[in-house]
This record gives structure tokens, sequence and C-alpha cells, in this order.
């Protein structure tokens, strides 16, 4: 009989960097929780989607945040539909982390300092994704609640450019190039959309942070249990989390 071994540690790091994460968002509408829940969900599948064309699909996904605000204002909420729209974005911007933070990374020199310089790709790519997540999200929901359909075009064309802006300029100038121009729209759509929310930017960066010990769990866990009891598994560990974080964070504010 096989032995089945737990990855402690990186359980552990997952756990605490969930918390971390859910604790930044003190005082936060239901949406937002019900988006980290996406991401922690897309995270904790994301070794059955190999042989999707991620980096493909994580170009495309620019637009999720203003379709999903528009869903989530149309069907109120707090609703079941909010969760549903939350849902599917988290799931989308987790590919657009993937597509970009992976690549980068490991497209790197490697050497002596790679953990470290990994860590801080994806930190990096973490705070901006989440960022741009938020102040596109809130600043679509204020113009549709104000009538303003010119100025959700123009933020629904400047997220869509930010989705291609790395992919773009990593083909004519490099991956390093391709990411400092994609971190610099990235912040740029985040201003222009008039309300950017900083503890997006903190809670991504921890997010992105704790991916790397989420995928290691994961690897190390399906060498002794099946698909489905990984993914409760990862899951369980990251949504308890964040939960925890969110409960932390209520009793001291």
């Amino acid at each position: 009989m096989k032995r089945r071994s737990i990855p402690e540690s990186e359980l552990l790091i997952s756990f605490l960097g969930y918390a971390t994460a859910g604790f930044f968002f003190v005082n936060t509408p239901f949406w937002v929780i019900a988006f980290a829940v996406a991401f922690v969900l897309a995270e904790a599948v994301g070794s059955w989607a190999k042989l999707l064309p991620l980096v493909w699909v994580g170009a495309w996904v620019g637009l999720a945040p203003v379709a999903w605000v528009g869903f989530v204002v149309v069907a109120g909420t707090g609703s079941a539909g909010a969760v549903a729209g939350a849902l599917g974005a988290g799931a989308l911007t987790w590919f657009v982390l993937w597509a970009v933070s992976r690549h980068v990374a490991f497209a790197l020199p490697r050497g002596r300092f790679g953990t470290a310089i990994t860590a801080i790709v994806f930190s990096l790519t973490g705070a901006v994704t989440w960022f741009v997540f938020g102040s596109v999200a809130g600043r679509v929901a204020l113009a549709m609640n104000a009538g303003q359909s010119l100025i959700v075009a123009v933020v629904a064309a400047w997220a869509w450019a930010w989705a291609w802006a790395w992919f773009v300029f990593e083909a004519l100038a490099g991956v390093v190039i391709g990411g400092i121009v994609w971190i610099a729209v990235g912040f740029g759509i985040g201003i222009f959309a008039g309300v950017p929310v900083w503890t997006w930017a903190m809670a991504g960066a921890v997010a992105g942070f704790v991916v790397a010990a989420v995928s290691k769990a994961r690897k190390e866990l399906l060498k002794s249990f099946s698909k489905s009891h990984t993914f409760l598994i990862m899951a369980g560990t990251c949504l308890l989390g964040l939960s925890s974080g969110r409960l932390v964070s209520e009793l001291l504010f």
C-alpha cells in the first residue's frame, strides 16, 4: 500500500497566505469575498487545466471585470447572480495571473536567486492583476449606476488593452520589457479608473506570493491522493485561511 504524504509546510504557507489576503478585505462588500473564493477555487483546480491554451485565454479576459460587474449590477449585489458572476470572473483573473507571471518568472535566468526572483514576479503580478480588477470593477459599477455608458466603454477598452499589452511588448522587446510595460499599463488603468482600491493590490500581492506554495503542495498531494481529494484539500485549506483572515479583520476593526 502506497504511503501517503502530506506537504505540511506548503499547506501552512497556503493557509497563512490566504489568511493574510482575507485580512485586507475588511469592510468589503459580499462580491469581493465571492471573487476571492473564485480565485482560490481556480487555483486549487489548476492542475486539471493543463490542456487549455491558458496563455491565449488570459490575453482575452481583459473584459471580464466589465462583463462581471454589469451582471452583478443587473442581478443585485449580494444575490446568487453576484456570486455566479464573481466565480466566473475570479477564474478568468486567475488565468491572467497564471499566463503572465509564470511565463515571465520561468523565462528569467534561474541562478542562485531564482526562487526569490520567482516570488517577486508572482507577488508583483498578483498585486497588479487584483488592483486592476478592483479598480475597473468599482469604476464600472459607479458608471453603470449613473448611466454613463461612455465611461464604461472607455474603461472596457483600457482593460482590454492592458490584457494584451504584455503579449505585444513581450513579442517586440522581450520578456523583461514586456513585464515592465504590463505593470505600468496596469497601474495606469487603476489610476484612470478613478477608484483604485489599494487593499486589492495588497491582497493580490499576498495571493500571488503563495501561488508557488499552492502549486507545490498540489503537486505533492497528487502523488498520494486523487485529483478530487487533492482539490478538496487545497480548496479547504485556502478557503479556511481566507475566511479566518476576514473574521480576524472584522473582530479587530
